[in-house]
């Protein structure tokens, strides 16, 4: 980057922006958004190469097709003094917020260079100096590669409280004609697919009366997260062997969105592991999820809540379950290592049992065990995502991302 071009990473913005209702009009008159096609874009300032005239500002948002990022490249030609931003200030968020609250901050004279974390980009200018000054970007959509299992950071029965973000995959299940904030949970595998627990589905009357709640951690109060969204649910289907009386077997389903799921640091799919996996997992620590019930028939968590497990053999599983229920090679059981009665509960069915990597990959379903940590030491049983690859990719039309375990 030139000599003369400053850079800071600043709060300075959404400050402005909070601070007072007439300071919102900073980008009356001058708030653009563009969607953009595959190729180049070019955005100037007003009246370049002229200065914009000083006190003005404008702001400018670019959204790419879906799994396209943008590359921006700007010449500044911004007023600085010794070096620092005072009445004229240049921002960019490279994950399309428009509040801007992980913008960086440039002024002066000279060049940069950023891409979009994923489909959107923001930029915008704030004069409030005399002087005016001018910009020019060109901006080029690029196809994306495949990616899952991020996170945005690094209580099920005697859990603890998740990250923010922690776990982009993680969704909440509402059904809108009850009382209720989530009735099962569920996990992203691609842009219109959400794997969860078959039983959770025969719940509910209709798949339109689903809601799939993502990117948040806290069920009260959805909004304090920047990447909360809402998808309705177009469609339902049921593992076709699933066997709910008795031994229950094949506890799996795919939900159908009615629109693409829109990819963010807090919104993104989990990896599947390859076709073909026959890794058991035994003794591999895994993370459980959900926003269930703390204890047995007790109250459900409103925020996202994580317990780390240990997978055991399906043998010392079925020797747990002797008398309650047949284990099958579909399954894959889960134990509290430590002794303190940690176990997934009421209403976490259908959400993720995760494995870290160097990414999230989703290896079970939680279906179902006995009353919530009834012992120290308790097993929980779920469906085991490598016995179904082949049955899920079908379903959803071979849409994940692949990538090895």
């Amino acid at each position: 980057m030139p000599k003369g071009l400053a850079k800071m990473l600043s709060r300075l913005l959404i400050s402005l922006l909070l601070a007072a209702p007439a300071v919102l009009a900073y980008f009356e008159g001058c708030d653009n958004s563009y969607n953009l096609s595959p190729g180049t874009t070019y955005v100037e300032s007003p009246y370049y190469p002229s200065n914009y005239p000083g006190g003005t500002s404008c702001r400018y948002k670019f959204t790419a097709p879906l799994d396209y990022y943008i590359q921006v490249q700007c010449s500044l030609g911004i007023p600085s003094s010794n070096g620092q931003c005072t009445t004229d200030n240049f921002w960019l968020d490279t994950e399309g917020d428009l509040l801007m609250r992980g913008a960086e901050n440039f002024c002066g004279s000279g060049s940069l260079s950023r891409e979009s974390l994923f489909t959107e980009l923001v930029f915008a200018y704030i004069s409030t100096g005399t002087k005016g000054g001018n910009f020019k970007c060109t901006l080029t959509t690029v196809k994306q590669n495949c990616n899952c299992g991020w996170s945005a950071t690094t209580r099920i029965a005697n859990g603890q409280k998740a990250g923010a973000n922690e776990f982009p995959s993680m969704v909440a299940l509402r059904d809108v004609t009850k009382n209720q904030a989530s009735f099962c949970g569920g996990t992203i595998v691609a842009h219109r697919y959400i794997l969860t627990a078959a039983h959770c589905i025969y719940q509910v009357s209709k798949a339109t009366n689903i809601v799939a709640i993502v990117g948040i951690n806290d069920l009260s109060n959805p909004s304090s997260s920047r990447y909360y969204q809402q998808y309705s649910i177009q469609q339902m289907i049921p593992h076709e062997q699933y066997v709910s009386e008795g031994n229950v077997n094949n506890d799996i389903a795919v939900l159908i969105t009615a629109s693409n799921i829109q990819w963010s640091r807090g919104v993104g799919p989990a990896c599947l592991p390859p076709v073909g996996t026959t890794t058991p997992f035994t003794y591999d620590l895994v993370d459980v999820i959900g926003y269930g019930t703390i204890f047995f028939a007790g109250p459900t968590s409103t925020t996202l809540q994580k317990i780390n497990l240990n997978v055991v053999s399906n043998q010392d599983c079925q020797t747990e379950y002797n008398d309650v229920s047949t284990i099958y090679t579909g399954q894959i059981c889960t134990y509290d290592y430590s002794g303190t009665g940690r176990d997934s509960c009421q209403f976490d069915s259908g959400g993720p049992v995760i494995l870290r990597k160097s990414r999230q990959f989703l290896v079970g379903i939680i279906s179902y065990g006995m009353s919530c940590a009834a012992t120290q030491y308790p097993m929980g049983v779920n469906t085991r995502i490598t016995s179904y690859i082949s049955w899920i990719r079908q379903k959803i039309g071979n849409s994940n991302c692949v990538v090895s375990l």
